[in-house]
């Protein structure tokens, strides 16, 4: 078997009339009649950049077309504020145009997960994750403060999994300093998005209370001098994305569209740091999330990694060591 053979097939479109003809590339016809979470990110408070509701209803017909029965699905998070509650998600979705009544379909927000163990670490999969055989996963791809970019492994290695998961997930990513080995440059407290550390008269001090375990003090220290408490927050990241998908059937969609410095998490996301590209459709998450990094950096090379001090690929280098997907593709323009 040739490389050509092996290569993941990516279709690329730019007009959404051609969604149903992408979704046929990767036989569809094997979800008809199941039950199917769209795993999608219905937008942070005072967040601008968030799927919107007339392209997920589009998405949601032409699914039905195929005989899927498909229902909008997240889970609560770790932090405060509305969707930190099933009942408080439920609200802010509804605010954000996502009902059955606007859609077509209901809305279920998970707060209960089933632990699923990838490389030795217990990850709790969200409870409709966990028992469904067949997934939609409806990524916006957009920077991220802590991975650099969010795409199809973001949505599911943090959205699919339950908020104390993603709270080990991120504790886990935490600094450790080693001493000897620090030059006091301060660069792990410039880089900190939330002002978490300090330097000073040869002094290296963390806030506890402040750090978020992101990591990116780690990914930029030149000298080796902080480690992350248990492992990095990319490759936690793919692991959880392959436990919730592991012998499952899914299907990726990529919107490369307002393209923001931060995640639909923050309620300030500005500015906008890339043109509008179109979408993908793939089966294979490192794959559409390798074109999706592609696609942006032929545009603004390395955008991602400029904007949040931190490199996107390592999560797609991590999904691909660990067996959740393949950096291989082919591009199909259609």
């Amino acid at each position: 078997m040739g490389e050509k053979d092996r290569l993941k097939k990516v279709v690329f479109f730019s007009d959404l009339d051609y969604l149903y003809g992408a979704l046929e590339y990767f036989n569809i016809k094997y979800f008809s009649e199941k039950s199917v979470p769209v795993k999608l990110h219905m937008g942070e408070n005072k967040n601008k950049y968030f799927p919107k509701p007339d392209f997920v209803k589009r998405i949601i017909v032409e699914l039905k077309k195929a005989n899927l029965y498909p229902y909008l699905f997240d889970t609560t998070v770790a932090y405060t504020g509305l969707r930190h509650s099933v009942s408080g998600y439920k609200k802010l979705a509804k605010l954000h145009g996502f009902n059955r009544r606007e859609i077509g379909c209901k809305v279920v927000i998970d707060d209960f997960g089933i632990p699923t163990i990838v490389k030795n670490r217990v990850y709790d999969v969200a409870d409709h994750i966990y028992r469904s055989t067949h997934i939609f996963s409806l990524s916006h791809v957009k920077g991220h403060i802590g991975t650099g970019m969010g795409g199809a492994i973001k949505n599911l290695g943090m959205g699919g999994v339950t908020k104390e998961t993603k709270l080990r997930m991120h504790h886990g990513s935490r600094p450790l300093f080693k001493e000897g080995s620090c030059d006091y440059c301060g660069l792990c407290a410039e880089v900190c998005p939330f002002n978490a550390i300090n330097v000073k008269e040869e002094k290296w001090i963390l806030n506890m209370k402040s750090c978020f375990g992101c990591g990116v003090c780690v990914n930029n220290c030149k000298k080796g001098a902080i480690t992350n408490d248990d492992a990095d927050l990319q490759f936690v990241l793919s692991c959880a994305a392959k436990a919730c998908v592991q012998g499952k059937n899914v299907l990726y969609l990529n919107e490369l569209k307002r393209i923001a410095r931060s995640c639909d998490c923050d309620p300030f996301a500005d500015p906008i740091i890339c043109p509008d590209i179109g979408y993908l459709v793939s089966d294979d998450p490192v794959a559409i999330d390798m074109a999706s990094l592609d696609l942006v950096n032929n545009i603004k090379k390395d955008i991602f990694k400029k904007e949040n001090n931190v490199d996107p690929i390592k999560q797609i280098k991590y999904g691909e060591e660990i067996g959740l997907g393949s950096s291989l593709y082919k591009l199909i323009e259609i």
